[in-house]
């Protein structure tokens, strides 16, 4: 039995939170409800980031789409209370300094009017360009003093318009913009920049690797430690993922398809999920203050052709580290989401990983402590946090190809743990993208477990018991719609719906019909007889 000791510095170093890039909060207007309802808001609902990156704060949003933004913030960030990250992507080209003024003032105004008058109260960060990103991908990487020029005079329209939100430098993509850009930050901006950013897609170590963790955790640690000693500042990961296809993307006659190289295969797909929980643990126990995943949802078919060229020599231009922009392809089409966008199939569940990343995301709290622990097992990557509440949560990456038995050396737990697991090779799949249910309850008093081969584990004290069932609620169907009304629960998250034949049916997988935040469904899926159950917080049913 290998026993893990986990304890709490006294000046424990504090976690802001777990999320994705929101790649839905710019799209919106083109989520049909049923789409917006039954996934991507019941999913956000039900994981509850602790943080949230998106392309935003253009210097030329209309009044409409910041409506629509509002709207959606309202839906979203604002229930499950997620800071919130901006950029508005490749930037603009500006070459005086009335230019840049005049684009800065224009996002601070925006920013002023979704933050005062719309209550956006959310947005807690800006940075001025994507991946150092103007008008063509990542050329500010040499010319950084013109990402300064910017921010500069960001800095002094957000002054002006009293606008509490903190400014991100560089968010350089790979390890070497990482070094020589965040060092020129801390160098020459930083009594502008609140804290630094920096996004990594891995290329050098694929899922298999048992020597990334420690490479990785190094890697965030250098950063870190430049941070801190630049005022105290925070490091962000706002960009993380696992290996690009062959040459960047693929391609056929045209059409780029901008995804990840394991999502082909489904025990590749699901096995993500280790890695990419590796490169979290190994980042929090680093130091690193906050983590988002590209990317929450793929984009519709096609949605962009941003940054993109055709063929070979794209392929040719990219592996050479060339920076260039065109948009000669046909279309792309961006197929990163842990949730799917797939009209023609009607598919907007989830990928295999999604039910990995999505507990990490949930029992990972914005705003905890992280603990300190003790691996006697290399194989076996361990991290854990302290909440607010006094709920704790304990996860562990087992590398291992066997099943590993543990033990949990810590007075933390005040009462019994529940257990949740993560299997590459059987992964709790349902097509409305439920999480999946603890599959242990373990005593307080004794800490022990098996952890199974090469598989997730999570350990947590953060959840409720329900004391008493919710009231039935009232439903009817009228107009083509089944309706119900709302319930009454301040830990309410969403509602599943089943539906069968017989009237004494047993709600179950097999006849449930969807999974909402609505309090209505259209009809044609209904048998004669129907049941809503309410899903809390804690996931009780």
């Amino acid at each position: 039995m290998e026993t893990f000791k986990i304890t709490k510095h006294q000046f424990a170093h504090t976690f802001g939170g777990a999320g994705f890039h929101n790649n839905d909060a710019t799209m919106y207007h083109v989520i049909d409800s049923e789409h917006f309802n039954q996934y991507v808001c019941k999913c956000y609902r039900e994981i509850s980031p602790g943080f949230m990156r998106t392309f935003a704060g253009f210097s030329d949003w209309t009044k409409e789409a910041m409506d629509e933004f509002a709207e959606y913030y309202e839906k979203m960030q604002k229930k499950t209370d997620t800071p919130m990250y901006l950029t508005p992507g490749m930037g603009a080209l500006h070459f005086s300094d009335e230019e840049i003024k005049k684009y800065c003032e224009d996002v601070a105004e925006r920013l002023a009017y979704l933050y005062y008058e719309k209550d956006v109260k959310h947005i807690r960060y800006y940075c001025f360009s994507n991946e150092l990103s103007h008008v063509m991908y990542g050329v500010l990487a040499d010319n950084l003093p013109l990402f300064k020029k910017y921010h500069e005079g960001l800095y002094a329209a957000f002054q002006k318009k009293n606008l509490p939100i903190g400014l991100l430098a560089t968010d350089a993509s790979g390890y070497a913009d990482w070094d020589r850009t965040i060092d020129w930050a801390i160098e020459n901006m930083p009594d502008i920049s609140e804290d630094f950013c920096v996004h990594i897609y891995e290329r050098g170590y694929d899922i298999y690797s048992l020597d990334f963790y420690d490479f990785f955790a190094e890697k965030c640690k250098e950063i870190v430690d430049k941070s801190i000693e630049c005022f105290g500042k925070r490091v962000i990961l706002g960009e993380m993922g696992t290996q690009k296809n062959e040459g960047q993307l693929t391609f056929n006659k045209g059409t780029v398809v901008d995804t990840c190289r394991y999502f082909s295969d489904p025990y590749e797909q699901a096995y993500c999920g280790l890695m990419l929980t590796e490169m979290a643990f190994a980042a929090i126990n680093s130091g690193v203050f906050a983590v988002a995943y590209w990317s929450y949802i793929d984009h519709p078919d096609p949605y962009s052709c941003a940054h993109s060229t055709s063929g070979e020599e794209y392929a040719r231009k990219w592996s050479e580290g060339e920076r260039f922009f065109s948009t000669t392809a046909d279309s792309k089409y961006n197929k990163w989401g842990f949730l799917k966008w797939d009209d023609e199939n009607l598919d907007y569940g989830a990928r295999a990983h999604y039910w990995c990343i999505a507990l990490f995301t949930k029992l990972f709290k914005r705003n905890s402590k992280v603990l300190d622990i003790e691996s006697p097992d290399k194989n076996i990557r361990a991290c854990g946090i302290f909440n607010r509440d006094k709920s704790v949560t304990v996860g562990m990456v087992n590398r291992n190809k066997t099943a590993v038995e543990i033990k949990l050396d810590t007075e933390f737990f005040k009462k019994d743990v529940r257990v949740y697991e993560f299997d590459p090779a059987n992964v709790p799949y349902n097509e409305f993208a439920d999480l999946q249910d603890f599959s242990a309850m373990i005593s307080k008093d004794n800490l022990t477990y098996t952890l199974k081969p090469e598989s997730v584990t999570y350990f947590t004290t953060d959840y409720i018991t329900k004391s008493a069932p919710v009231e039935a609620e009232v439903l009817e169907v009228s107009d083509g719609l089944l309706r119900w009304s709302e319930v009454e629960d301040k830990n309410h998250c969403y509602y599943r719906v089943f539906s069968s034949d017989s009237a004494d049916f047993v709600p179950a997988r097999e006849n449930q019909i969807a999974s909402t935040v609505a309090t209505e469904l259209s009809s044609n899926r209904i048998k004669r007889f129907v049941k809503v159950l309410s899903v809390d917080t804690s996931g009780n049913v």
